[in-house]
């Protein structure tokens, strides 16, 4: 299993956030489409779970993350070699809280698939730090940008359809449909959903989210105390990495939720992590639906196509991660075999054949990329350093929830 898949969200990237000022709102609304009369379909990639876009700027070709919980960024790199005037500067807060002032820009033109959107506002960020190197892009595609066309997701084909009229997508009369609501912002849309019969609240469709959909802290403690929700496990750690770092040790919890309702689609035995804010339904939600975003008719489509998956917890029980150039237990669930033996913190040696002991700057992405846990594994042996002391110990995946 990836690093990816194991955190709650690689960069949970709230960039001007509805947090952000009246002023900073108002200023992200800007942009517009050339053409008026348009349907495109183009192909993208996963990189670690995350959605993959070429775009053009200035007639040179670039690697976009598409992040419809985010505004549009790009990196200070191409920042500088675009030579693009700085708008202003905002505090801009991450999934942990913490916040730093970063500049605002326009950005002329991004064509995308032949379209081109004009004059949309982007952040201007670090993109050398953590996770986020290894993946080598170049800026993220934005809410503020995508609201000005339907967008039309295959997580099956690896496509997606641009245009300026549903009428121009095939999409069957049996759909599942669902209001949007759209965030003062970023315009990052939300739906309503039920869960476990009870109306769930601002669930926002984050395809920035590659990982387990989250579960808001608030509907979690309503539904366990209603005794809705009673299967459960509790960890503590760091689960999440957010745009600036890992925030603080935590407890947290995972959750199996038996009935999720959109629309009129019923959706079965989810796991989900829970989480501070808004429930949050990323990519691994709906990669077997086709998923149709449509913001001036404020509409959210959906079309199955596979059977649901996150329906089972079946894992080691801890979660390892970066820290520097070495790999250490970031996050260990309470009451499991990984518990009775790893400590939070404890440096991990190797997994299996994988040694951790000669991690570079050079070669840190290719450990990032492999996963560091093996692909596909039941059982492993694990070697870690704690106070000066080498101990192996032997883990089975197990199922949790």
């Amino acid at each position: 299993m990836k690093l990816t898949k194991l955190l709650c969200s690689l960069i949970v990237l709230t960039l001007l956030n509805s947090c952000a000022s009246s002023k900073i709102n108002k200023t992200l609304k800007q942009g517009s489409i050339v053409q008026e009369d348009f349907k495109t379909t183009i192909p993208f990639e996963y990189r670690h779970g995350l959605i993959i876009l070429k775009v053009t700027i200035e007639n040179e070709i670039y690697d976009f993350i598409l992040d419809t919980g985010a505004s549009n960024a790009l990196s200070k790199e191409l920042a500088e070699k675009l030579n693009v005037t700085s708008l202003g500067s905002e505090n801009i807060t991450d999934v942990h809280k913490t916040s730093q002032q970063l500049n605002y820009t326009k950005i002329d033109d991004i064509e995308i698939g032949g379209i081109h959107f004009k004059n949309t506002i982007a952040a201007i960020s670090d993109f050398n730090s953590g996770e986020l190197a290894c993946l080598n892009v170049d800026g993220f595609i934005g809410s503020n940008l995508m609201r000005f066309a339907v967008w039309d997701f295959d997580f099956k084909n690896q496509i997606i359809t641009i245009t300026d009229d549903e009428q121009k997508l095939n999409i069957p009369t049996d759909a599942i449909e669902s209001k949007m609501f759209i965030g003062t912002a970023a315009s990052q849309p939300s739906i309503i959903s039920y869960i476990n019969g009870d109306k769930a609240l601002n669930n926002m469709i984050d395809l920035g989210n590659n990982s387990t959909p989250h579960l808001s802290y608030l509907d979690f403690v309503k539904q366990k105390e209603s005794n809705k929700i009673t299967k459960y496990i509790l960890g503590s750690g760091y689960s999440t990495i957010g745009m600036y770092g890992k925030g603080k040790k935590r407890d947290e919890i995972s959750a199996k939720v038996d009935e999720i309702k959109i629309g009129d689609h019923i959706i079965k035995n989810k796991v989900m992590r829970v989480k501070d804010g808004k429930t949050n339904l990323g990519i691994s939600f709906f990669k077997n639906y086709r998923l149709i975003l449509n913001w001036e008719a404020r509409k959210v489509k959906m079309i199955q196509e596979g059977d649901t998956n996150n329906t089972t917890l079946n894992h080691f029980g801890f979660i390892p991660s970066f820290n520097g150039n070495k790999v250490v237990v970031d996050f260990i669930y309470n009451d499991t075999a990984a518990s009775k033996v790893l400590q939070f913190g404890d440096q991990v040696l190797q997994i299996n054949t994988i040694d951790f002991t000669n991690i570079t700057d050079n070669n840190k992405c290719d450990f990032f990329d492999n996963g560091i846990i093996p692909k596909e594994v039941d059982e492993i042996t694990i070697k870690i350093l704690r106070n000066g002391e080498t101990l192996e110990f032997q883990l089975k995946k197990t199922l949790l929830l």
